[in-house]
């Protein structure tokens, strides 16, 4: 129980630290779009916050739940990449359909994973509350 402890954490806070990196990456490149009018971003700027924004959730998204399936593989828990991504997929969003579980000793990993996916959902709505006031900010300088 705690190695699962444990191993839930580290992979929890090194998955936030990465996907709070990319989303301020993310920000600090929409800002310099606006500012520069860069790649055409002046003839339409929706398009690209909402672009830029979906793509970076996606990439972050697509790393988390990715790299819990990893672990799961690394830790023996899963033999092949298919239960461990569907295991992955349905504890992150939260599902959780109950059709596939993890052995007693570590099951604690299954709530750890949802916790991560409920953290990053709320990133993703950060992020995008930020993206759309972007438009805002600029009107008011």
């Amino acid at each position: 129980m705690l190695l699962a402890l444990f191993v839930g954490t580290t992979v929890m806070i090194v998955s936030l630290a990465v996907a709070i990196a990319l989303f301020g990456a993310a920000g600090r490149f929409l800002t310099w779009l606006h500012d520069t009018g860069a790649l055409g971003y002046a003839r339409a700027p929706i398009l690209f916050d909402i672009s830029i924004a979906a793509s970076w959730i996606l990439g972050v998204l697509t790393i988390s739940v990715w790299g819990w399936a990893a672990v799961y593989m690394a830790l023996g828990l899963f033999q092949t990449l298919e239960p461990a991504l569907y295991f992955s997929i349905a504890s992150f969003t939260t599902v959780g359909y109950g059709d596939v579980v993890l052995e007693p000793g570590w099951r604690l990993l299954a709530g750890m994973t949802a916790t991560h996916g409920l953290l990053t959902f709320g990133l993703f709505t950060a992020f995008l509350v930020e993206v759309f006031n972007l438009p805002l900010r600029a009107r008011r300088l």
